[in-house]
């Protein structure tokens, strides 16, 4: 039995059109593996070993992009131990001062949030690196490097 492009296209939207209907994010990557599938033959007549191969290599090449990728893409470690904070480093965007507050920004987001408020025993300017010594509740104790 050979499949025509038309029956990869019906069922590549099928299989988009049923994972609507569930929450899972697992078929609508077999559904767009046999809509490129349905693609391809138009242009490229194949045998239907072919055209399986095709569709289980795009099947799995799309899942494993957005496993890599999409799913979970910064890990933030929000809910992470004060402890996992402790000794990390970042750019300090806003001076502190004596009498206030400054804020200091991370590359990667820390326990949420790429920028966060400091406290310092001693003033630090802006432009300056420094490193986290301390959480006290949302704001971050810092040492200037």
């Amino acid at each position: 039995m050979e499949l025509a492009w038309w029956h990869w296209i019906v069922l590549g939207l099928v299989l988009v059109a049923v994972e609507m209907l569930t929450p899972t994010f697992f078929l609508l990557w077999f559904g767009l593996g046999a809509l490129l599938t349905g693609i391809v033959a138009v242009f490229l007549p194949m045998g239907l070993a072919a055209q399986m191969l095709l569709w289980a290599v795009a099947s799995v090449a799309m899942t494993g992009v957005w496993l890599r990728f999409f799913r979970n893409p910064d890990r933030t470690g929000s809910g992470q131990a004060k402890e996992g904070v402790k000794g990390l480093t970042g750019l300090v965007t806003r001076a502190v001062t004596e009498t206030g507050e400054g804020e200091i920004l991370f590359q990667r987001p820390v326990l949420g949030a790429d920028r966060w408020p400091i406290v310092a025993d001693e003033p630090i300017p802006s432009g300056s690196r420094a490193r986290v010594v301390d959480v006290l509740g949302q704001t971050l104790k810092v040492v200037k490097l």
